[in-house]
């Protein structure tokens, strides 16, 4: 077939002539002053599928190829029309897998569109809204031709997408002289990393090492807080002691800690850019200078983590003035899935109180009931790992703040020499890296290119 979307047919060859006479007044060298309605006024395209070779890997580690079937929604494939030099084009692009050969566009014009299929000569053909496939993997040409044929509008389109695979995760083994026992929590600064875990004796310690060399660690500092009660709110570590009062780190180390307030609690939380929050027995309570606290919540308090706590906080997407914080961990009262707590916050007062994101019909993809579960956010994500029946099997993110997690396969693969058996693991975000971080001292730095 020499040229797509046309059956050799007389009709077709029929259609053909009478199109070429009609645009011929379209096809000059300059564009023709166009009527209002010859425009493009909307336009998106199908779902596209592609087929894409990925590695899978055993128990041992051993990598296969495989070809499984990927989708992205037309809906998540956002488009600009710019009528005044005449762009179409993504918003973002796409991963590097896309097969954009046949991607079927939809758009909207008063008039008759028309592709421009082989660049090196001045064909066109008639295109149908949502049924058409066209070769998108390099700039398209499109023509609106008002319906009296006397006008038209000319576009060049793009559907953009990475030169490399973006969504790739590779990881990068190293063996450190970390010393703890069982599981631990991590926060990174700017140039440090710091870990808060038990160890040999079962003392609550804490170790450090600059972010720039994950195999030199610190030796463990006895610290007099719950390691798996740390915040970090305001570049400082909090933690709370044995008889429920906060304590704060005093050095950089964070090895030297005092007293931060007179207020007993039963928990410690969670925080943000604005509050800390803790758990006083009765609601969730929270502070911006622990001496003033509020009540930040007060409805299914039986779900608050118990063990396994994590707590993150991002600017949100959409206004960068609010914060997001989401609160993870295991509840002895939900025994099918961890738990998953969402707030949202601004510096003007102007707060939601904390609400625990139920696992229901609609929202099958609750967070999974993972041992020792530990979360980071990473690159507009949240991420999540935790051993399952004895073996770390999955990442698990989560795009919508916490409401629905899913494991990552193919090309977000956990480090193939992760074995439950050697410990517990965390998770942490350190710069532009992942930080996977073992009790045995073994660490896997990751990154997304």
């Amino acid at each position: 077939m020499k040229y797509l979307y046309l059956k050799h047919t007389l009709w077709s060859m029929l259609l053909l002539i009478t199109t070429a006479f009609t645009l011929a007044s379209c096809m000059g060298e300059e564009e023709l002053e166009t009527a209002p309605e010859c425009a493009i006024i909307s336009f998106s395209v199908n779902k596209i599928t592609s087929h894409v070779i990925t590695q899978q890997y055993d128990s041992e580690g051993n990598a296969t190829d495989v070809v499984t079937t990927k989708t992205i929604l037309g809906k998540d494939i956002p488009f600009n029309i710019d009528q005044v030099n005449g762009r179409i084009y993504t918003v973002d692009s796409l991963p590097n897998w896309v097969d954009l050969t046949k991607v079927i566009p939809t758009f909207v014009c008063q008039g008759n569109v028309y592709a421009k299929l082989l660049p090196d000569n001045d064909l066109y053909f008639s295109l149908t809204s949502g049924k058409d496939s066209i070769n998108f993997s390099k700039t398209v040409e499109l023509m609106c031709v008002s319906t009296d044929g006397l006008s038209s509008k000319r576009y060049m389109v793009d559907i953009y997408k990475h030169r490399v695979n973006t969504d790739t995760l590779r990881w990068k083994a190293s063996t450190s002289n970390l010393a703890i026992t069982g599981e631990s929590k991590v926060y990174s600064t700017a140039e440090k990393v710091f870990v808060f875990a038990k160890d040999d004796a079962g003392n609550d310690v804490s170790t450090v090492a600059n972010s720039n060399n994950c195999t030199q660690w610190s030796a463990p500092a006895t610290i007099p807080v719950d390691f798996n009660s740390i915040v970090m709110f305001g570049e400082k570590f909090y933690g709370l002691s044995q008889d429920g009062y906060i304590y704060y780190a005093t050095d950089e180390q964070a090895t030297v800690w005092e007293q931060a307030a007179d207020k007993k609690v039963a928990r410690l939380l969670a925080a943000d850019e604005h509050y800390i929050y803790a758990y006083d027995g009765q609601s969730i309570i929270g502070s911006s200078d622990l001496s003033t606290w509020s009540v930040q919540g007060s409805e299914e308090l039986e779900m608050l983590p118990e063990t396994s706590n994590n707590s993150i906080s991002y600017p949100s997407r959409s206004n960068d003035q609010f914060q997001i914080a989401v609160m993870t961990g295991i509840s002895s009262n939900n025994s099918n899935n961890g738990v998953t707590w969402y707030k949202m916050t601004s510096k003007d007062d102007n707060n939601q109180e904390w609400s625990y994101i139920q696992v229901t019909p609609d929202n099958a993809f609750g967070l999974p009931r993972l041992d020792n579960l530990s979360t980071t956010y990473y690159k507009g994500a949240i991420y999540a790992i935790g051993s399952e029946s004895g073996k770390y099997k999955y990442l698990y993110r989560s795009n919508d703040n916490g409401i629905a997690w899913h494991p990552l396969t193919e090309l977000h693969p956990v480090p193939a020499d992760l074995d439950a058996a050697n410990g517990a693991a965390s998770i942490a975000a350190v710069g532009n890296q992942l930080w996977i971080i073992q009790e045995n001292g073994k660490i896997w730095q990751g990154s997304i290119l």
